[in-house]
């Protein structure tokens, strides 16, 4: 039986034995002759004479080169027969530039490991957009008691080593979907009113956004309504966290509106309190039957109760103002 070969080592000046190096990814010298057109003789002149930096050596007559230096004898090959210039002028434009090059390639190096985090974190958000859509059709169309996460899983064409990467349940999944349309409402908001000062008008801006989300969303909206999705009272509680963010929301523009005069002299906490009260049962009301009751004279009437409720009287302010022109 032939002998068997054994794995290649190279003795260091400590006379230490070491692994060869890993030449995977570089070429040989006939490969980067063939790639350029030049030599494998001026090739190793180039070498020799330091207009090229020493490729790898693995033996005494063996060497290989990184891709690189295909891009550098060809920027030595144009500066000869483009530019005219001797090697010894070469030699030195090739020094500068090999600096600029091994720089470049240092700072991509440092980049890789961002770029590798940035790419894991678009897999992920493209997973959790397409686990999401699942949901929400899967809940809507056959109710969340009845939905398994194979189900969904099959559906977002996900694995569910990716699902349970995400979330630890559909449970999970439902609380992120109710944070997505608490993030998706405000950032509608916040567009709309950008360039808007008063802040009664801010609030009247927000509601037709709100009833629009639900309408957009209603079968999802009806889970959350529904009492019997989850007995788990951690559930309820991170609910009412968002319920708690909205209305911290109105509290601030109420309060900002009663310093500015454009609301009048109302206790903040309360009145959003209240104000989501009445949006949450009128939202509720057009659920109850939603073909029968029309969600636009809702809206409308809902932005008018909102309106009286906040705008400041200004009669005795009149009054007064008549009082002392007389």
């Amino acid at each position: 039986m032939p002998a068997k070969k054994k794995a290649s080592v190279k003795k260091t000046s400590q006379g230490r034995k070491s692994k060869a190096p890993d030449t995977r990814n570089l070429m040989k010298v006939s490969q980067v002759a063939r790639a350029t057109g030049v030599s494998t003789s001026a090739i190793n002149y180039y070498v020799r004479i330091g207009l090229l930096p020493p490729p790898v050596k693995t033996h005494r007559n063996m060497a290989y080169y990184d891709p690189s230096y295909v891009q550098m004898i060809n920027y030595i090959r144009r500066l000869q027969l483009q530019k005219h210039l001797p090697l010894e002028k070469i030699k030195e434009v090739m020094a500068a530039k090999i600096e600029i090059w091994r720089e470049m390639d240092r700072e991509a190096q440092k980049e890789a490991p961002a770029r590798t985090a940035r790419a894991a974190r678009a897999r992920k958000s493209e997973m959790r957009e397409r686990i999401m859509e699942a949901g929400v059709r899967l809940f809507s169309r056959q109710g969340y008691h009845n939905t398994t996460e194979r189900e969904i899983v099959a559906l977002a064409k996900v694995s569910l080593a990716d699902f349970y990467e995400l979330y630890s349940g559909k449970e999970e999944l439902l609380l992120d979907l109710a944070e997505e349309g608490v993030h998706v409402f405000r950032s509608r908001v916040a567009k709309k009113i950008a360039s808007v000062d008063d802040m009664l008008e801010r609030i009247r801006i927000a509601i037709p956004v709100a009833f629009k989300l639900i309408v957009e969303n209603r079968e999802i909206y009806n889970l959350y309504m529904d009492g019997a999705v989850t007995g788990e009272p951690s559930f309820e509680k991170k609910l009412s966290q968002m319920t708690v963010t909205i209305s911290e929301d109105l509290r601030r523009t109420i309060a900002r509106g009663v310093r500015e005069g454009s609301i009048r002299e109302v206790n903040p906490e309360i009145a959003a309190n209240a104000i989501i009260g009445q949006l949450v049962r009128l939202a509720n009301y057009w659920m109850e039957s939603p073909l029968k009751r029309n969600i636009e004279e809702i809206t409308e009437e809902a932005v008018g109760y909102v309106t009286r409720a906040l705008r400041p009287d200004r009669t005795g302010e009149a009054g007064s103002n008549a009082g002392k022109r007389l």
